[in-house]
């Protein structure tokens, strides 16, 4: 049996197989995704014809490259709402303090506690931090200005976050700050 002739036979018989199992594993809705899953399965499978030829059970092997290919969609879906939920992104930043008017308490407040930020952080960690939380710079810019990668600016921003919120009495400062001075005093 030539290769076209074995890899359509291998389609026909396993086709629907594979359809009705993905839809059983990841829900009805996707259908469309499910089939560009199915697809990669089955250019993998004329890819690697040679091997599968031979073996004892290439529908078995469909079936597991079929699994390990949703289980890792599956896992890149989770990971894609998991970093959305704890998203950084600037819409959902805060208005910038630079776009605010403080009054000279508040700036010197303000000040005081940039300076306490400046001792637990690293100066340049610190810098991109005050950029994107009060002064209200992008990402993007920040990276620029500093010759890094957006994502390594999110890292050092995400960090600054962990540090800050170690530290409750200057992370609730800081909260007031970004989110209004007319918060109620706990």
């Amino acid at each position: 049996m030539d290769e076209r002739a074995w890899f359509d036979a291998l389609y026909h018989d396993n086709a629907e197989l594979l359809f009705r199992l993905g839809r059983r594993l990841c829900g009805a809705g996707g259908e469309d995704s499910l089939l560009d899953v199915i697809q990669d399965v089955f250019l993998t499978a004329w890819s690697k014809r040679a091997e599968l030829m031979a073996h004892p059970n290439p529908g078995g092997w469909l079936v597991c490259a079929l699994k390990l290919r949703l289980r890792g969609a599956s896992a890149k879906i989770r990971r894609e709402e998991l970093r959305r939920a704890y998203s950084l992104d600037e819409e959902d930043a805060a208005l910038p303090v630079c776009d605010r008017a403080l009054t000279p308490e508040q700036s010197a407040v303000l000040a005081g506690h940039i300076e306490q930020l400046r001792a637990l952080l690293d100066e340049e960690n610190a810098e991109i931090f005050i950029e994107w939380a009060l002064m209200g710079k992008t990402a993007a810019d920040i990276a620029k200005e500093h010759y890094l990668s957006v994502s390594c600016v999110w890292m050092r921003i995400s960090r600054a976050r962990r540090k800050l919120a170690q530290h409750p009495e200057l992370f609730y400062i800081f909260l007031v700050i970004l989110t209004g001075f007319d918060s109620p005093r706990l």
